[in-house]
């Protein structure tokens, strides 16, 4: 009471990607290719399947929603993360539309080859209850981290969707610390983490049933 009563606002901690060099220029080129296809299909991005990796650990993550800084003027706070852990657990998941796909375990640290076997051999059956006719001309989103852009997985994107594929040398570049225009970054990672962090996690296993719950649940 007494904070309202001095017109202090409660604001929660944001966590931002720093835009650099041509990002700015990129972004906008992007957007005018994507308003272009709206333009020509309005559900086209319902037939995009945005993709993303993260890491789960037994460290935890910033839970935004539990703090709070009190002040009359929004003071944009920001708080590190602390990434070094001692387990940890790498996922893959993917949303077209308002469906979800996975969660997909990776082993290990994600490489060329890791990434390549998982689309050829993975995703497919995780796409099992799309439409066919979804499945024929969706459209793959990922980032630009190095196994992504891979000379493998590259030649597995351009054989299994042609020019249908966004991200570095696809058909249309993916745009660098952007997380603001991917649904894992800007929704299902943070919500997943919400979820699953409620609780103290125990075991690595443990980690990844909370995850496949989390994921079911929604």
């Amino acid at each position: 009471r007494i904070l309202k009563l001095h017109k202090f606002h409660p604001y929660h901690v944001s966590l931002h990607q720093e835009l650099e060099g041509n990002d700015f220029q990129n972004r906008l080129t992007f957007c005018h290719w994507a308003v272009h296809e709206i333009q020509t299909n309005q559900n086209f991005f319902a037939r995009v399947l945005f993709s993303d990796e993260s890491t789960f650990t037994n460290h935890g993550e910033v839970n935004r929603h539990n703090m709070h800084y009190w002040n009359k003027e929004n003071p944009h706070w920001i708080r590190e993360v602390n990434h070094q852990r001692p387990w940890s657990v790498n996922v893959w998941c993917g949303i077209i539309g308002d469906k979800l796909i996975g969660p997909n375990f990776i082993n290990g640290t994600l490489n060329g080859e890791k990434y390549k076997n998982m689309l050829e051999n993975d995703l497919p059956g995780l796409l099992e209850d799309l439409s066919i006719e979804l499945r024929q001309n969706m459209w793959f989103q990922h980032d630009g981290c190095p196994a992504h852009n891979s000379l493998v997985a590259r030649e597995v994107l351009n054989r299994v969707y042609c020019n249908r594929w966004i991200g570095r040398g696809g058909t249309v570049n993916w745009l660098a610390r952007s997380p603001d225009l991917t649904s894992p970054d800007f929704f299902l990672w943070g919500y997943l983490k919400d979820v699953v962090y409620k609780e103290t996690p125990t075991t690595r296993e443990n980690m990844m049933q909370r995850i496949r719950d989390a994921c079911a649940a929604i």
